[in-house]
C-alpha cells in the first residue's frame, strides 16, 4: 500500500472561517492575489509606456534642436532678403515718383516770366521748394500769381524775400504738391 500523503495546515480550517482574522486571511488569499496580479499588470504597463514616452520625448527634443539650428543658420539669409525687399520697395517708390520732378520742371518753364531765373528747385516728400531771382517787381509778382493759379500746389508760402540792386529780388517759395497729379 502506498503511503498516504500528509497535509499540514497550520491555519486550521474549522476555526479560520469564524474569526475576524480568519475571514481577512481567507479574503486575502483568494481575492488578494487577483488584486496583486492586476496591480503588477498596471505597473508593467506603466513601465513599458515610460520607455515609449521617453523615446517620443527624445525624438521631439532632437527635432526641435534641428529646427532651431536650421532657423539660426537661415537668420542671415532672412536678414538679407528683408534688406533686399526694403531696397526693392524704395526703388519702386522712386520709379513711380520719378516723372514728378520732370513734370514740375517743364511746368516751371511755362510759369516763369522772361526776367525770372530759378536758382534751385527741390522736391522732397511732396514738398516743393523754389529759390529764384527776379530782375523786376513785375516778374516777381507774375511768378507768385502763376504759382497760385496752379491747382496742384497747395499751402503756397513765401519764405524769404531779399532785394539787391545788382541781382534783383531773391526769394524762396514752398508749396505742397498733390501726389500723382500733373501741373
Amino acid at each position: 500500500m502506498p503511503a498516504e500523503t500528509i497535509r499540514i495546515n497550520l491555519l486550521g480550517q474549522q476555526d479560520l472561517e469564524h474569526t475576524p482574522w480568519g475571514r481577512i486571511v481567507s479574503w486575502a488569499t483568494t481575492y488578494g492575489r487577483y488584486i496583486m496580479i492586476t496591480t503588477e499588470i498596471v505597473v508593467l504597463l506603466a513601465f513599458i509606456s515610460r520607455f515609449s514616452l521617453d523615446r517620443k520625448n527624445t525624438d521631439l527634443t532632437e527635432e526641435v534642436t534641428q529646427k532651431q539650428a536650421i532657423l539660426e543658420a537661415n537668420t542671415e539669409f532672412e536678414k538679407s532678403i528683408r534688406s533686399l525687399q526694403e531696397r526693392l520697395k524704395n526703388a519702386r517708390t522712386i520709379l513711380i515718383d520719378q516723372s514728378k520732378p520732370i513734370e514740375i520742371v517743364t511746368s516751371m518753364e511755362v510759369l516763369l516770366p522772361a526776367d525770372v531765373y530759378i536758382h534751385s528747385l527741390s522736391l522732397h516728400n511732396n514738398r516743393l521748394t523754389i529759390e529764384a531771382r527776379a530782375a523786376s517787381t513785375y516778374g516777381f509778382a507774375q511768378v507768385l500769381s502763376n504759382l497760385q493759379s496752379v491747382k496742384q500746389l497747395t499751402n503756397l508760402a513765401l519764405n524769404s524775400v531779399k532785394r539787391d540792386a545788382i541781382t534783383g529780388i531773391s526769394f524762396q517759395v514752398t508749396a505742397d504738391v498733390h501726389a500723382g497729379q500733373k501741373k
